[in-house]
């Protein structure tokens, strides 16, 4: 599935206020859902006629944080409305009452399956994609331009006075350059803007609060496969 250029993809987005999940499969990256309800994680496929989504049993992507932007999500029938900046720029409008503060991340998956982003405003997610990602950018493999090798090695299941919810533990197995078809989703701010070593992934947004909920132990997960060869 040719990748959408970051020109056309910001055109897109200035026209229709829409982000990368509507159009056709010829205009827009596949995406990962990480469901922050109940756990597990979906990849949305295509095969030329018709959309679906495929069961991912064990998530290991380069995750790339230079391609990161936050905002405001809403998750509608035609799907995902963004208005997201790259980190540094300030924050837009928020556009309605149902638009919630998000994160959206390219990431690579290993068997020629290429880029896909991860899109969220679910906030065990979130909280668990802002601390894989402070963990990552004070690597020093990190400020070498190498991209981490992440996991999602489990879910913690946990209930909370809003409902259940599952939250996603990364972990990075290993470092590698980062593959050129990276480079065109890149999230730069402005000029006039920078990102400090230590700005959180989404300002304002919180990590998960503490809710005296009893965590409950998530399933085993039997023998992990090795880290895959992203070529």
């Amino acid at each position: 599935m040719p990748a959408q250029s970051a020109e056309r993809r910001k055109t897109d987005n200035m026209t229709t206020g829409f982000g990368l999940s509507i159009g056709s499969s010829k205009d827009f990256l596949p995406s990962i859902r990480i469901n922050g309800k109940d756990g597990g994680v979906e990849r949305s496929t295509w095969d030329g006629s018709e959309r679906g989504l495929e069961v991912v049993d064990d998530l290991v992507c380069l995750m790339d944080w230079s391609t990161l932007q936050v905002g405001w999500v809403e998750f509608t029938d035609r799907g995902p409305d963004k208005r997201l900046v790259a980190i540094g720029d300030p924050l837009p409008d928020r556009p309605s009452e149902k638009h919630k503060q998000g994160v959206q991340v390219v990431v690579y998956l290993p068997g020629g399956l290429g880029c896909h982003e991860i899109c969220s405003t679910a906030i065990g997610v979130v909280g668990a994609l802002e601390r894989i990602y402070e963990t990552s950018i004070a690597a020093p493999e990190w400020q070498q331009g190498k991209v981490p090798v992440v996991r999602l090695s489990e879910f913690i299941k946990e209930k909370t006075k809003h409902g259940n919810r599952a939250v996603p533990v990364f972990e990075i197995l290993d470092w590698k350059d980062r593959p050129a078809e990276l480079d065109e989703h890149k999230a730069s701010p402005k000029p006039r803007a920078a990102m400090p070593a230590s700005t959180p992934v989404s300002s304002g947004t919180s990590r998960p609060a503490a809710t005296g909920s009893t965590q409950m132990t998530p399933p085993a997960s039997g023998a992990r496969a090795p880290v895959p060869d992203f070529g």
